[in-house]
């Protein structure tokens, strides 16, 4: 039967592990990203993180100009300088021209990349030999 303590197993209570520390748990998955590669290695390491940093803009400048305006501001139908805190709606208005569609961009490209390269049965190389002549 088993106890509060652990399992009864033969006779004996076993007593579970102990958690692990909450800095040990974190260092474990910060040492685990290296295993990924390609987009899952980037969406981790620099995707995410700048992901973050746009929504937090975003979110700055939704309670201070409101929610749809940062919206306009974000894909450009509404000038920064018409919104009532025209300075973090300039930077919502850069963000928003910049950092989304070069995201998107990375992603799609090499997503695209990565399908024809796993596609590909002959290395460039040898479909498009460099010439000697110069």
């Amino acid at each position: 039967m088993p106890t509060p303590t652990g399992e009864h197993q033969g006779g004996t209570d076993l007593v579970p592990p102990p958690r692990e520390p909450l800095r040990h748990a974190v260092r474990r998955r910060l040492r685990s990203v290296g295993r990924h590669n390609g987009l899952r290695h980037w969406l981790s390491t620099r995707g995410i993180p700048v992901l973050l940093g746009y929504a937090a803009l975003f979110t700055g400048n939704g309670f201070l100009i409101g929610w749809r305006r940062a919206y306009d501001v974000s894909i450009g139908i509404t000038s920064p300088a018409d919104t009532s805190a025209p300075v973090p709606a300039w930077f919502l208005s850069v963000a928003g021209w910049l950092l989304v569609p070069g995201i998107v961009g990375a992603v799609a490209g090499y997503a695209v990349s990565n399908a024809i390269t796993s596609r590909r049965t002959r290395p460039l190389d040898e479909l498009f030999p460099e010439d000697d002549d110069g």
